[in-house]
């Protein structure tokens, strides 16, 4: 992990990381063009008004993450990326320390990525933020609206936000759900757009991008995965994350079944076998029969 030292105010620090999504990441998003285009108006400042801060509500794996990835492309921004969970506390969102590589100093301060992003001008982006306690979220408060800025009691520091900063934060309706967020919170992350499971064709769009092996017999064996899911799962949409591992899954079936290498030693690039419907077969009762009984 690369870290790069700034300053803030009187003291020299270490700043978060960016983040940059896998290659993969880099196709062209299938559909989500209304989101996008919600989230960039939110993100135009108005006079006497700062940018908003949109909140994505969405299932996991409906696309939440890859639509913010796209975001930063299109903006070319630098997204640094905090992931939220119960244990950060509020200071968390602002600095920490750790003990220095440097021989000359004991401890470094370390820059949150929320505070590396006001910093820098990038986009700020909490993942799962209805995870987070509301006394966590406390600094969001003078961050998102316009004083725009974020104070660390740890750092002794006041980090003002560059005119490029953006937020976005994205959570699911089951945990908003279990205690919502605090009002202050709530009345500031707007707009709130809601990422919704994407139609049959944005699926097999998103599934032939990603499975390069799906060229040859892609449409037999997409067609035989909808044949199943309308056996088991009628009347709901999979989420594009589940219907890549399915694919992911199938192919790996076949290639083991076909003598592929050790994944773990070399030469152990597959792609060569030809998958079957029965590895789909098998690979769609792994995913989604097993795991819907381990839920």
């Amino acid at each position: 992990m690369s870290t790069t030292m700034v300053t803030v105010g009187s003291k020299r620090v270490l700043a978060s990381p960016s983040y940059r999504p896998a290659v993969a990441h880099d196709d062209e998003l299938v559909g989500r063009d209304h989101e996008c285009r919600m989230v960039l108006a939110a993100w135009l400042p108005q006079p006497g008004a700062p940018p908003m801060a949109p909140l994505l509500l969405g299932e996991p794996g409906v696309g939440k993450n890859r639509l913010v990835y796209e975001l930063a492309r299109m903006t070319r921004k630098a997204l640094y990326v905090l992931q939220g969970h119960e244990d950060i506390t509020a200071e968390d969102l602002a600095c920490a320390v750790r003990f220095s590589d440097d021989p000359e100093r004991k401890m470094d301060y370390v820059l949150s990525p929320l505070a590396t992003a006001m910093l820098h001008g990038g986009i700020a982006f909490i993942d799962e933020i209805g995870k987070l306690r509301p006394r966590a979220l406390a600094p969001l408060a003078s961050v998102l609206d316009d004083r725009r800025y974020l104070d660390s009691t740890l750092l002794g520091e006041r980090i003002t936000a560059h005119p490029g900063f953006r937020f976005v934060a994205a959570t699911n309706a089951v945990d908003l759900g279990r205690e919502g967020l605090p009002d202050f919170v709530r009345s500031r992350v707007r707009p709130v757009i809601e990422v919704g499971y994407p139609e049959r064709e944005e699926v097999d769009r998103i599934v032939r991008r990603r499975v390069a092996r799906l060229a040859g017999d892609g449409e037999g064996l997409l067609s035989h995965f909808w044949g199943l899911w309308d056996r088991h799962r009628a009347g709901t949409l999979p989420s594009p994350r589940d219907t890549l591992y399915v694919f992911g899954l199938t192919m790996s079936l076949a290639d083991l079944e076909a003598g592929a290498a050790d994944p773990a030693g070399p030469g152990s690039e597959a792609g060569v076998a030809c998958p079957q419907p029965r590895h789909l077969e098998e690979a769609f009762r792994q995913i989604f029969e097993a795991g819907a009984r381990a839920a």
